[in-house]
């Protein structure tokens, strides 16, 4: 038989070993003097014996970094494997030799072999908009086995679904940031009556990020006269739960984009401040939003700004919790408008 290329091969070598109850994997390779490929192997997945690496227990930088489980091998040592040979016309011919020195995995086990999971863009996306609703990967694991009708049928395993939600979160932890200041940015483009700006530290971290809607400000310039703002709930996680709703409304997310802002708002700690207001019927109205990376003056100051930016004018009276910082910014930011103090804080 002849291959276009090394990958064809395999792929059609690896569906041969999974209807036939085993695994293949690549092996060694030989090179000609021009360094082209003319000889490739793929062996079963038992193929030889697993060599343990021999550890220097008396170093104290090994014994602190390398942490090894202890487990089974796998390898017997089977000597079945599939020569390929590049031939003149760039083809690879394929040479067989089937010599298995083990027992072939049931029909009804075969999902269980490593080359026959994998996780496609459906069961990504499926457990991205679980996790979003703070439902991990091994309840996602359990829906997806009561929806495709059992394990088998589902094509990964928990280990599978675990591992990318890691590898998700690992990705998530370099760009988070980022991603949601270019999420807002794109909003921006798109809607001319959305506003959001954004301040990075020395550190090249994100220090703040204000955002307002269209409709926060209709609402403002109808029940603007009065509104206030707090930074307490960053000591509730119910609070910030609301942050993170009002967060992904304004971003019209999708469940990826979802499960990287859970990760961003809890993993910086970050202070959310609302701007309400109150309505003709006495209900909360919202005027905009704030993550905030501390709670100084010089921080107050430039959301402040931000938002004098944003709606065109200050307020006539702000009412605020007895923050000295709070005070000092608004006489600063908005020295017309009337500072007045929570009757609840008092």
């Amino acid at each position: 038989m002849f291959f276009k290329s090394f990958d064809e091969a395999f792929a059609f070598y690896q569906r041969y070993a999974l209807a036939a109850g085993f695994s293949a994997r690549k092996n060694t390779s030989w090179k000609n003097v021009g360094g082209l490929v003319k000889i490739r192997y793929i062996v079963c997945s038992k193929e030889g014996f697993y060599v343990s690496k021999e550890i220097d227990s008396g170093s104290v930088e090994n014994s602190k970094k390398i942490v090894r489980r202890n487990r089974g091998s796998k390898r017997v040592g089977c000597n079945a494997h599939v020569k390929l040979i590049l031939e003149n016309n760039n083809m690879f011919k394929i040479n067989y030799f089937e010599e298995h020195n083990h027992i072939f995995v049931e029909d009804e086990d075969i999902h269980f072999l490593s080359a026959a999971r994998s996780i496609d863009y459906v069961k990504e996306s499926f457990i991205s908009g679980l996790s979003a609703i703070n439902i991990g990967s091994v309840k996602a694991f359990n829906i997806m086995k009561t929806m495709y009708g059992g394990f088998g049928e589902v094509g990964a395993s928990k280990v599978d679904c675990k591992n990318y939600r890691r590898d998700l979160n690992l990705y998530i932890g370099e760009y988070d940031a980022e991603m949601v200041v270019r999420r807002l940015i794109r909003k921006k483009e798109c809607c001319p009556g959305f506003t959001c700006d954004y301040v990075i530290g020395e550190d090249r971290r994100l220090k703040g990020l204000f955002w307002a809607d269209e409709q926060s400000k209709k609402n403002c310039t109808v029940f603007g006269d009065i509104f206030g703002f707090d930074a307490t709930y960053k000591s509730n996680k119910f609070f910030l739960f609301i942050a993170l709703y009002i967060l992904l409304r304004y971003i019209s997310c999708s469940n990826f984009s979802n499960a990287f802002l859970i990760c961003f708002l809890f993993r910086y700690d970050l202070v959310f401040v609302p701007f309400t207001g109150i309505d003709n019927h006495f209900r909360n109205v919202t005027f905009g939003g704030a993550l905030l990376g501390s709670e100084t003056a010089d921080s107050y100051r430039w959301l402040l700004r931000c938002f004098v930016n944003a709606f065109g004018s200050e307020p006539k009276v702000v009412v605020t919790d007895q923050d000295a910082a709070m005070k000092r910014a608004i006489k600063d930011v908005l020295p017309r408008s009337r500072h007045r103090l929570c009757m609840w804080h008092i």
